[in-house]
């Protein structure tokens, strides 16, 4: 088969990274794999086959002409079988370039995250609709995304499915082996990702205050449009000693596998990767249960899955992680990493999306 993978833009998000590493194993197995990013951006991604980076401006989001032009063109010369939009502006920018360049490539949506909870209006819902309507499938990350999928929008449920992201266990294994320089003075809990409203890292500042622990620290790994404010935050708080931020990083793993915990109080999400890698890791993994993380954190089995939204019981999570006896906490863990190695391998997973693609180039040739 030959596939077009098309993302937002080189950025060390998770629908980026999964695009990508999905991208490298379809290519292993003789496929042919082109990754297209819209937008300009500077990480590394982990596609060693071919990249195309179309650059646009980002101010041109909404209408691009030459973006959808140079798309089309592009398609013409690789001519693939199908073309996957992973999440964000992907499934406009292939809806728009298709419908008037006048290309006929079947194209897959990847729901990645739960699509309804970013609908702010009818004219929005409309709109998607509209874009929707002209794709082959829907791959829905989680059922809970694919549940408020067809919740939210009128779309045949028998052009659905669910595909979930699956972990690279040889690559996480050559990234903890990889050396580094990161000295651990004290116990820490990390957050992973944008600091950004959706994923509400100021909420983890204040129940970080909340937890009265003057031996451990918080780090948030990313960056994101929240960053001063958080900075403020901590400063009011009196925390600046105990919080730390750190940028974007390629290799994440020497920060995540000495964590005494993976927090993540989102408000949104679909199935976060790095909650995965963090099982994978025997980390234990603390989160409110949004979008499919109740599908893989159960409590006292695979870790601490918290009703969205409260702070207290996200507490006492932690507490109950920082405080368990090793052998309990160990329980839990291992079968963490069970859960993750049994259903979530990404040759495993990939191997679903090669069965739902060969089902669509069939139906296009009939």
């Amino acid at each position: 088969m030959k596939i077009l993978q098309l993302i937002q833009k080189p950025q060390r998000r998770g629908a980026e990274i999964f695009a990508a590493q999905l991208a490298q194993e379809l290519e292993n197995r003789g496929h042919q794999v082109i990754l297209v990013s819209i937008f300009e951006g500077k990480a590394d991604l982990p596609f060693d086959g071919q990249q195309v980076h179309l650059d646009r401006p980002i101010s041109r989001r909404f209408y691009d002409w030459k973006g959808w032009q140079s798309f089309a063109k592009l398609i013409k010369t690789f001519k693939p079988d199908l073309i996957q939009a992973n999440a964000a502006d992907t499934l406009k920018f292939a809806v728009f370039s298709k419908l008037i360049f006048r290309w006929n490539i079947p194209i897959v949506y990847r729901n990645a995250n739960q699509m309804g909870d970013f609908i702010t209006n009818s004219w929005h819902q409309k709109f998607n609709q509209f874009l929707l309507s002209r794709t082959a499938t829907v791959i829905a990350v989680s059922k809970a995304s694919q549940v408020d999928f067809l919740r939210k929008f009128q779309y045949p449920p028998s052009l659905t499915t669910v595909i979930p992201i699956g972990i690279d266990s040889k690559a996480i294994n050559s990234r903890l082996a990889e050396p580094h320089d990161l000295k651990v003075e004290r116990p820490y809990l990390i957050q992973i990702g944008g600091l950004v409203p959706e994923k509400d890292p100021m909420a983890m500042v204040e129940i970080f205050h909340a937890l009265k622990e003057p031996q451990l620290k918080l780090l948030f790994l990313g960056t994101g449009k929240l960053k001063q404010p958080l900075l403020s935050q901590v400063n009011d708080l009196g925390l600046s000693d105990c919080v730390q931020f750190i940028p974007s990083q390629n290799n994440i793993f020497p920060w995540l596998q000495h964590a005494a915990a993976l927090v993540m109080p989102s408000k949104i999400e679909g199935l976060p990767g790095v909650i995965l890698e963090a099982m994978y890791c025997k980390v234990p993994v603390i989160a409110y249960g949004v979008g499919g993380i109740a599908e893989v954190l159960i409590n006292d089995q695979t870790g601490w899955c918290v009703p969205s939204g409260d702070r207290i019981s996200f507490l006492r999570a932690v507490k109950d992680v920082l405080h368990k006896d090793p052998a309990s906490k160990e329980k839990i863990l291992s079968q963490a990493k069970f859960l993750v190695e049994e259903k979530y391998a990404l040759e495993n997973i990939v191997a679903e999306f090669e069965q739902c693609y060969s089902a669509i180039i069939l139906e296009q040739d009939d």
